[in-house]
């Protein structure tokens, strides 16, 4: 595969100036090229921005902005950008004249390409060339804290152009969808987590979900819908539409979310690599002994299981234990220090 035949599209608003608080576009996109050097770069960003001459990026299109809609969670106050996200991948993608294609937000970086090594890899072993490279945050596991299927990660995406296409032609989620759970009960059992939502689906899932339906995928009629037929599905959507790679092996950097790669909550919550290749039943991509590979699945199952079992005992203290408070930091620390106990013990056997 030639770096010429990749275009990068950046998708998103931007700033032509250093920022105060993140690192400057041109810097985003002198580390890209050299990543991708030969790989055309292009921006899709909105009407009346500020696309100056000498920009290092080879072309460009602006699109009217669809505005925003109400923050997607009860307790947020930001807006909700699914629609501006959808208009400006669309209409790069659309732009795009080479057969591949990089989806990244104006905010990330590429600091290496392996996302392209292992695409091959996987070629390799399947021969199926319609995956999306995607990555591990935020595509959630269905079965841990955010019961959220068909949760797929729209930081960053690899594929061919035209299967991007097809993922990004999810209509425009509308004004009364963006307020769904404002006058509607969540779903009876539904977590602390899955309660608060406003929107009837969650950004990621409205665009995937779309996709999936599409290719024969059963998806959820609500937002944390896990029916059997559902979850197998979702699971099969995974491990034959999509490739997962954790940000340091796809080369991804988001400078904005640095902390989730260190975040063990996080790193639970969310399908890692580690994961979808015991989901896909398939081998190690690098040199790693069987009996040591089977070992590490072995030990990330078991610790989703004891994550699975504390989540659901403390029930009666999540209002506590999530509070975005002083006090809820202090009760989460507690709570990591007994979760990292329970671990030792069953690595030890104590």
């Amino acid at each position: 595969m030639k770096t010429s035949d990749i275009t990068i599209v950046f998708q998103g608003a931007f700033k032509p100036y250093i920022p105060r608080d993140g690192m400057p576009f041109s810097e985003i996109l002198k580390r890209t090229r050299k990543t991708l050097p030969g790989a055309p770069i292009l921006l899709s960003a909105w009407e009346g921005s500020d696309v100056i001459a000498g920009m290092a990026i080879d072309d460009f299109v602006l699109s009217k902005d669809p505005g925003s809609l109400a923050p997607l969670k009860l307790i947020d106050n930001k807006a909700n950008n699914i629609n501006r996200q959808i208009v400006s991948t669309r209409a790069g993608m659309d732009a795009v004249r080479t057969p591949y294609a990089v989806k990244l937000r104006t905010d990330c970086f590429l600091e290496h390409a392996g996302f392209i090594d292992y695409l091959e890899a996987q070629l390799k072993r399947d021969r199926y060339d319609k995956r999306i490279v995607t990555g591990a945050f935020f595509t959630l596991d269905a079965s841990i804290f955010e019961r959220i299927p068909y949760h797929v990660s729209d930081w960053f995406q690899f594929g061919q152009t035209e299967v991007l296409r097809d993922y990004w032609s999810a209509p425009l989620m509308s004004q009364q969808a963006g307020r769904y759970y404002e006058n509607r009960p969540h779903a009876e059992g539904s977590n602390i987590f899955e309660r608060r939502f406003r929107a009837e689906f969650a950004v990621e899932q409205h665009i995937c979900m779309h996709y999936a339906r599409r290719l024969g995928y059963a998806c959820p009629a609500y937002l944390n819908d896990i029916s059997a037929p559902v979850l197998r599905d979702y699971d099969r959507f995974l491990t034959r539409e999509t490739l997962i790679l954790d940000p340091w092996q796809a080369g991804l950097v988001f400078p904005k979310y640095q902390w989730i790669g260190t975040s063990t909550l996080q790193r639970i919550n969310n399908m890692m690599h580690l994961d979808w290749l015991d989901l896909a039943r398939q081998p190690s991509f690098d040199e790693v002994d069987p009996d040591a590979f089977e070992r590490m699945l072995a030990e990330r199952r078991r610790l989703k299981r004891v994550a699975r079992w504390l989540f659901n005992a403390s029930e009666p203290l999540h209002g506590v234990l999530f509070e975005t408070s002083a006090r809820g930091r202090f009760v989460r620390r507690q709570a990591m220090r007994v979760f990292r106990t329970m671990q030792r013990l069953g690595r030890t056997g104590g």
